[in-house]
């Protein structure tokens, strides 16, 4: 039998998130010709995209924007938390739903 639970699923807010981009930027004294120049794009449109919440750095990106501003990357992130229905086991709900601590049974460890 199937058991339907109700987890919490992240999802990125683009529009925070382009926000403390833009903020970490300008708090750390960079231009977005600067960016520009740094991840060897033709045009700044990319990085005016992520200030404004069009869409969101990739993986590699972010990575590096968490080295220039000296954060880490949960940092640059801004997410909401979505209930979904998952017909998932016990055990997947109960881990996605724990607060940011370890989850005994598989030692997974949240970063959100």
């Amino acid at each position: 039998m199937e058991n339907i639970r109700i987890i919490l699923k992240p999802v990125i807010d683009l529009i925070k998130t382009g926000q403390t981009i833009k903020r970490l930027r300008k708090s750390n004294d960079f231009s977005v010709h600067d960016l520009q120049e740094i991840f060897g794009f033709e045009y700044p449109q990319a990085i005016y995209a992520w200030e404004q919440g069009k869409n969101a750095p990739s993986i590699d990106n972010l990575l590096v924007l968490a080295r220039l501003f000296k954060v880490s990357v949960d940092e640059l992130i801004e997410y909401n938390l979505v209930q979904i229905k998952c017909f998932c086991s016990e055990h997947a709900a109960a881990c996605m739903n724990q607060d940011p601590a370890a989850c005994e049974q598989c030692r997974y460890r949240k970063t959100a």
